[in-house]
Formats: C-alpha cells, sequence, structure tokens
C-alpha cells in the first residue's frame, strides 16, 4: 500500500468573504503524478498552495507526510517540496548562484552543492550559462534554470504550476520532455496546474478537474487513451475518505 503524503478533509479557504475552496477529501499519495484542470478562477493554483503549505486553509485539516501541518514545523515541511512558478522568481545574480542558493542556505559545502547541482546543469543543457546573469536568460533558458533550482533540493514533492505556460510551442515541447523523462524516471510525488490536456496526460496519471474552488470529477490518463507511458494506480479511490 502507498503512503499518502498529502491528505485534505473538511478543507475550505475563504478569503474577502468569498469561499475559494471547498475540499471534503483529497489524498496524494507517494510516487503520483497529478493534475488541476479548469477554468481561471476555479482554485487550481490555491489548492496547490494549501498543499505546498504556502497558504494557510479557512477550516478543515491539512496533513503532511502521515501528521497535521499543524503539528509540524512549516519551515521543515517546505525544505521537503518544492515549487516551480509560471514565471521563474530568481535573483539578479548568476545561473550558478541561483542553482545553489537553496543549498547554501542549508549550510552545504561549496563542493557539495557543486556536486549536486552540476549532474543537473547537464541534463538541462544549461552547463554554458552557470556564468550568465539569471535575468538576461530566454523564457526556455530561464525555466530549465528554476527546475533545475528546484531539483537540485531533492525535493519528496514538487510542484508545477503552469510551468510551460510563457513558452514557444517548440520550446514547451523539447521541455515537456526533459521534465517526462525526470518524471518518470524518478517517480518523484508531483503536482501540477495546466490548462492543456496534453500537458496532463504526457506527464502525470491522474487528472483533477475543478470548478468554483472544488474537485468536480477525476479521470485516470490511461482512461482518456492515452497509454504510451508508464503510470502509476495505487489501489486507493481519490476524492473519498477510506473508510
Amino acid at each position: 500500500m502507498s503512503k499518502v503524503v498529502i491528505e485534505i478533509k473538511d478543507m475550505t479557504l475563504i478569503l474577502g468573504g468569498r469561499t475559494i475552496l471547498s475540499i471534503p477529501y483529497f489524498a496524494l499519495l507517494e510516487g503520483q503524478a497529478v493534475s488541476l484542470m479548469g477554468p481561471n478562477g476555479a482554485g487550481k493554483s490555491s489548492l496547490m498552495l494549501v498543499m505546498a503549505t504556502l497558504l494557510e486553509p479557512t477550516s478543515g485539516i491539512v496533513s503532511c507526510f502521515g501528521k497535521p501541518v499543524k503539528e509540524q514545523s512549516v519551515l521543515q515541511l517546505r525544505r521537503r517540496m518544492t515549487m516551480v512558478f509560471q514565471k521563474p522568481m530568481m535573483l539578479d545574480l548568476s545561473v550558478m548562484e541561483n542553482i545553489e542558493m537553496g543549498l547554501k542556505f542549508r549550510g552545504l559545502s561549496r563542493k557539495e552543492r557543486e556536486r549536486l547541482v552540476t549532474p543537473w546543469l547537464e541534463r538541462f543543457n544549461i552547463t554554458h550559462l552557470v556564468k550568465q546573469r539569471a535575468r538576461s536568460l530566454s523564457g526556455g533558458e530561464a525555466q530549465r534554470v528554476a527546475i533545475a533550482q528546484a531539483m537540485v533540493l531533492q525535493p519528496e514533492v514538487l510542484f508545477l504550476d503552469e510551468p510551460f505556460s510563457n513558452l514557444d510551442k517548440e520550446t514547451r515541447d523539447e521541455f515537456k520532455q526533459d521534465i517526462g523523462r525526470i518524471l518518470r524516471e524518478l517517480r518523484i510525488t508531483t503536482v501540477m496546474v495546466t490548462h492543456h490536456i496534453r500537458e496532463a496526460t504526457d506527464l502525470t496519471d491522474i487528472i483533477y478537474n475543478m470548478e468554483d474552488g472544488e474537485i468536480v470529477s477525476q479521470q485516470s490518463v490511461k482512461d482518456c487513451g492515452f497509454k504510451d507511458r508508464p503510470l502509476f494506480f495505487p489501489n486507493s479511490v481519490q476524492g473519498k475518505e477510506p473508510q
């Protein structure tokens, strides 16, 4: 039986008197890759931020790694997860300095930082950019740096908030292939927000459709007719709390 990494029970998020989220139950299992889809304002990014402990819900229980978030150190939890935003968030430093920033905050030596960073520079074909200022990068280059910055931290959960939306089609397709290989090889637990069904079917196992702050349906990628990638289907039913 696969471990539950994130579990949500009877959760609501109310902002400005408006109900942004109403989630009776949701569970993300270890090794699972899921997509959140729906129209603008459906609550996709808000749900992701709650799961990442970056947004506190109004009511309900959110548990990470087996314990309620409120019973744990949020800082320690966030060190086990990482997020890649739609627009890369980087300081006006070199590419290398940006990628190793998180490792530096964790007290790793320069030699250890280099050991961890180098494979990701090579994997995303950005070794030649290490001395370049991050803010001078193209959109595709910046997003490769952002995902390398996330992966070098060896997260247990990866959050992707529309990571391809600002890229042209050719760059998007190439970058998507790179991300897909990583997710398949490492089987890292992943949550992705996207508006594009092909991104969801190429990169994730289960699609959750959202409307007005609620999960209104779910479907496995296998059932969508896309069977050309190895999938992960644990023996549990999402959307309902286990009896």
